[in-house]
């Protein structure tokens, strides 16, 4: 009795309860494009004040975590520069190639790692470790000539 009831249910029920759900599309991770790098005449750049901003060194290898809207000009050395996002997560599909007179800009949050031995110029002072160590060190020296200044004569 309930064997046939069984194939009446499923003689009777529509065709869509009998149908496996469809399976669940898994979520895509697309690669971002956070960088945009452009070339800038030595005029244009001079125009912009990019000779006036503070410079740093990056190394082969070197990564820093920038903010949105951050700048980058590259004034010496070649190479390529890659991002991948804040959460570590996906990358561009291909390093930017940069060189003297790049303008490297960051449209969102992210990590960039340079390929190569750079002298970067920033609009600001990002990385006060170098330089307070280095106003550090010269007040001690001008503090020792200071202090030692009627020995010398």
């Amino acid at each position: 009795m309930m064997q046939s009831l069984i194939a009446a249910a499923l003689l009777l029920a529509p065709a869509a309860a009998l149908t496996a759900p469809a399976p669940r599309a898994r979520p895509r991770r697309t690669a971002l494009k956070s960088i945009k790098v452009t070339y800038l005449e030595p005029d244009a750049a001079a125009d912009m004040g990019v000779r006036e901003w503070p410079f740093s060194d990056r190394k082969d290898g070197a990564e820093e975590t920038v903010p949105a809207g951050a700048q980058r000009y590259v004034l010496k050395g070649t190479g390529t520069v890659e991002c991948s996002d804040y959460a570590g997560g996906v990358g561009d599909d291909e390093p930017q190639s940069v060189g003297p007179g790049s303008l490297v800009e960051c449209e969102a949050q992210t990590n960039l790692k340079w390929n190569g031995d750079f002298t970067v110029l920033t609009p600001s002072f990002e990385d006060w470790t170098e330089y307070l160590s280095t106003v550090a060190i010269l007040i001690l020296f001008f503090g020792f000539l200071l202090a030692n200044a009627g020995n010398f004569g």
